[in-house]
């Protein structure tokens, strides 16, 4: 590298691949702000914009968690970060992944995964019936498909509004089975269900 980091710069560098690291994506400006304990983002923005001149980072244009670390190791984890979308949860009964659903552009790592990128995208969950496994806020890595193996966790839109839950088919009908017991399970038929994808994992959204 080109030159040498301030304490700061250091210190930025370090959280965000900490971030990455632990959580599969970068952090936001706003939250390295609150991190380091400085009031404007526009510092932060400042030591980002040095970072990326002196080839230690590289930014898109998409999103607010568009930072990726620039890795010349092939064993360092940060060199496979790719953009998948984060979708918004709907209740207007189109796909969860439809460009209107799209809030932002993540990087991610790929080890979170193990199936083409443009197969991925993220949904931030609201609710605790699948709490303690998926808590609120939450985000989940979705496979998108649209069947699923009895006891997969599966994102599906069941009329127009969006589930996480537990797929148990029947002979006749479908249990969407909660984690949480203090939720009751759905019974819901076939045609009453549209699978949207399947979890892959769960990573905490801050």
């Amino acid at each position: 590298m080109p030159k040498e980091l301030s304490s700061k710069q250091k210190q930025i560098l370090k959280l965000i691949e900490q971030s990455i690291t632990d959580s599969g994506y970068a952090p936001t400006v706003r939250e390295i702000a609150a991190e380091i304990g400085v009031k404007s983002p526009r510092s932060v923005s400042h030591h980002l914009e040095q970072l990326e001149k002196m080839g230690y980072i590289r930014r898109t244009s998409e999103g607010v968690r568009n930072i990726m670390v620039t890795a010349d190791d092939e064993d360092n984890p940060m060199k496979d970060l790719i953009k998948v979308p984060l979708c918004g949860w709907t209740a207007g009964g189109e796909p969860i992944f439809a460009e209107q659903n799209i809030l932002d552009w993540v990087p991610i790592s790929t080890r979170f995964f193990k199936t083409g990128s443009d197969e991925i995208f993220l949904l931030k969950v609201k609710g605790d019936s699948m709490s303690p496994k998926i808590e609120d806020g939450n985000v989940v890595i979705v496979k998108k498909q649209y069947t699923a193996d009895p006891g997969e966790t599966i994102v599906g839109l069941l009329g127009d509004e969006t589930t996480v839950k537990k797929y148990l088919p029947r002979e006749d009908h479908i249990v969407l089975q909660p984690e949480n017991p203090n939720h009751e399970p759905i019974v819901a038929f076939p045609d009453e269900i549209r699978i949207q994808g399947v979890v892959q994992g769960v990573l905490k959204y801050y």
